[in-house]
């Protein structure tokens, strides 16, 4: 029985450990080497745009542009929590980033603007079979505006299969497309001139 108790204990602690080890936030690590930075003023270095603090990515508003990962990614379900800090403002993640870094580039933002969190964009030529505005090609989210106020954290869910992507924001199904002309990409946080803070990223 003994033997029993301790064998389970054994594997309850490597779970546990597994998990933690599979869900930590791509924010708790201060490396900044595992990023890539674009950002429109060159004369602005990285650190005053983006800042990795206590598994927060703060962004300030000295300049706009965006952060994304140095590693591509297809087929996955990203989370991740975001606030306004001062005013409710506009920003985006940036899902399936294509090469050739730019001010803006080819992708599909999942808008975190102010009272239209849940948009999609199809940008810089990217295109889905729901992206029938050629305008502003913009995908409406599908139900009225479910964001918290300026200070409070905002959870958002976007999922990446196959060709189609899934967003939710505060847990409620805001949008869906499909017919993606990109299925692999970059992963990126938008700065667009207002601060703004990010946390527990996990991409799985």
């Amino acid at each position: 029985m003994k033997n029993k108790l301790l064998t389970f204990g054994f594997v309850f602690l490597f779970s546990i450990n597994s998990y933690s080890k599979t869900n930590k936030s791509f924010f708790s690590s201060t490396d900044v080497t595992k990023w890539e930075f674009v950002i429109k003023n060159k004369q602005v270095p990285p650190s005053a745009l983006f800042a990795l603090d206590n598994g927060i990515l703060k962004i300030t508003d000295v300049s706009t542009g965006y952060i994304r990962t140095k590693k591509t990614y297809k087929n996955f379900t990203l989370s991740v929590e975001w606030r306004w800090t001062k005013t409710a403002a506009n920003s985006g993640v940036l899902i399936h980033i294509q090469p050739n870094d730019t001010i803006w580039p080819a992708c599909y933002q999942v808008q975190q603007k102010a009272d239209a969190a849940g948009d999609i964009i199809c940008m810089s030529g990217l295109w889905a079979k729901e992206c029938t505005d050629k305008v502003k090609f913009t995908v409406p989210k599908m139900n009225a505006s479910n964001e918290k106020p300026v200070g409070e954290w905002n959870s958002l869910k976007v999922i990446s299969k196959n060709g189609t992507l899934e967003v939710y924001v505060n847990n409620q199904l805001q949008n869906k497309i499909s017919g993606m002309t990109a299925r692999k990409g970059f992963i990126g946080f938008q700065a667009e001139g207002k601060p703004l803070e990010f946390k527990n990223l996990i991409i799985k």
